[in-house]
């Protein structure tokens, strides 16, 4: 299926997304360097250069020691062997696992990645969404300090999320998941054979990523219609296309790991990352979902456990919230809400978040981080109650605009068993029981400041219980 704009298509991609609505004044081509082909790892050297790195100069290849193999080859030696033949000072810089045997982007892995950068040097990131992550503010954080800007690659690995374009960093900060402001890549490599020889759990994970959109897209509309995100526009939506339909499509493609399959997938997975970075935001593609996602995350993190797969655990959450959107529209009635008791006292909620993050972190570290942003997010709607009175007023015409935006569960899970991704929780690997999903669905909204569907359903004093009971039973 051909892509509504393809990102593989150069300068002309960058000029048609110029005339799109809500694209950001002044924003000249970020990645101006985007490829997706066979035999891509052979086309390296000449990508540095065009990305503006000197051969002169160290090439830091930033990866952990997570084996890959390319064409039953291992894959690091090989890309190590390429830069050096072709003259290249190649050296690997190593991401060291923690105590759970995982690389997670925390600053501690960040700061250790960036005391091996140096002036003049490039960057090559070739990993997943951790190491690019890890790569990509390391990075960012050594421009600030030393002025300049290091040439950055990545060097994608798998179709496995949506970070590899976007100019943020997901990062664990005490405990809970935060975006900080990040740097774009000079160039994107997306080698095939590389992309096919990925285990398919992390491609499948890749469709799970961007599932997200059908909740997220709806919770951002949400958010902005009720005075909460100034941020909102048309611009990622235009640029995802029928993701749906996309997917559908492509599928047979995506689950034989065809070249074809490699590079949809691929490119869908980076104009995700741009949806985000060019508005500003990561909303477009975090919502709900995200929230449950990063709470789960917690739980693991608290329980000194390794994380599952990002992606798939995104695609199990959107289950839950496309779920929770189907109630909502079926069953909202704005003549029932009581206003005034829509806007608890700060006082309580501290309480509440304090109390409640307690039982994961005892020393009160998660709960005072996710309470420094949540009271944001509870004073904006204290002071945005006319935009919620207006929302209840011109109730049918936003239904139908979130109609539009969400999908259905079915709908979801008909790409997920096209592409044979996980369907439940018991999925994962490690998995989680349905108290632990349960205390992330009632308890996500408390995680950050921005506005979703579950903050709306906690403020109208919905009975979530109930709702939980319905979504868990699917």
């Amino acid at each position: 299926m051909t892509l509504n704009y393809d990102p593989a298509d150069g300068l002309r991609f960058w000029q048609a997304l110029e005339k799109l609505p809500g694209y950001p004044a002044g924003e000249h081509a970020p990645i101006p360097i985007m490829r997706f082909e066979s035999d891509l790892l052979f086309e390296l050297p000449a990508i540095l250069r065009l990305a503006g790195a000197d051969p002169a100069q160290p090439c830091l290849v930033v990866m952990d020691h997570t084996p890959m193999q390319r064409l039953s080859r291992p894959l690091k030696p090989q890309i190590l062997q390429v830069l050096n033949r072709a003259g290249w000072h190649a050296q690997a810089v190593y991401a060291e696992p923690d105590a759970t045997g995982q690389v997670h982007t925390d600053m501690p892995h960040i700061e250790a990645v960036k005391a091996h950068l140096q002036p003049g040097a490039a960057v090559l990131a070739v990993g997943s969404g951790t190491i690019c992550d890890i790569a990509k503010h390391a990075a960012f954080l050594f421009d600030r300090e030393h002025g300049g800007r290091l040439p950055f690659v990545v060097f994608q690995t798998a179709n496995s999320v949506s970070a590899f374009t976007s100019n943020m960093a997901p990062t664990f900060i005490d405990g809970v998941k935060r975006t900080l402001p990040s740097r774009y890549p000079d160039a994107l490599a997306c080698d095939l054979e590389t992309l096919a020889g990925a285990p398919y759990e992390m491609t499948s994970a890749g469709v799970g990523d961007l599932l997200a959109a059908f909740v997220s897209m709806a919770d951002w509309y949400l958010a902005h219609q009720l005075g909460m995100d100034p941020t909102y526009s048309e611009l990622a939506q235009r640029l995802m296309g029928p993701l749906d339909e996309i997917f559908l499509q492509t599928a047979p493609a995506i689950r034989s790991r065809s070249a074809q399959g490699m590079a949809v997938l691929a490119k869908l997975i980076a104009l995700g990352g741009l949806a985000m970075s060019l508005s500003h935001a990561t909303a477009p593609m975090s919502g709900y979902e995200h929230v449950m996602s990063h709470t789960l995350d917690l739980l693991a993190e608290s329980a000194g456990m390794p994380l599952a797969m990002h992606g798939t655990q995104v695609a199990l959450t959107s289950l839950l919230g496309a779920d929770v959107y189907e109630h909502f529209l079926a069953e909202f009635e704005p003549a029932q809400v009581k206003i005034d008791a829509c806007y608890p006292d700060a006082d309580a909620m501290q309480a509440v978040i304090r109390s409640t993050f307690l039982e994961v972190d005892p020393s009160g570290k998660a709960g005072d981080e996710c309470w420094a942003d949540y009271r944001q997010k509870l004073a904006n709607w204290h002071a945005q109650r006319p935009a919620f009175e207006a929302f209840l007023h011109d109730w049918p015409r936003h239904k139908a605009a979130l109609t539009a935006l969400s999908r259905p569960r079915h709908r979801l899970l008909e790409i997920l068993d096209a592409t044979a991704a996980p369907t439940t929780f018991a999925g994962l690997q490690p998995s989680f029981n349905a108290e632990q999903v349960r205390f992330a669905f009632l308890n996500a909204p408390l995680l950050r400041k921005r506005l979703t569907l579950g903050d709306l359903l906690i403020f109208m004093k919905w009975d979530r219980s109930r709702l939980w009971r319905s979504v868990w039973a699917g």
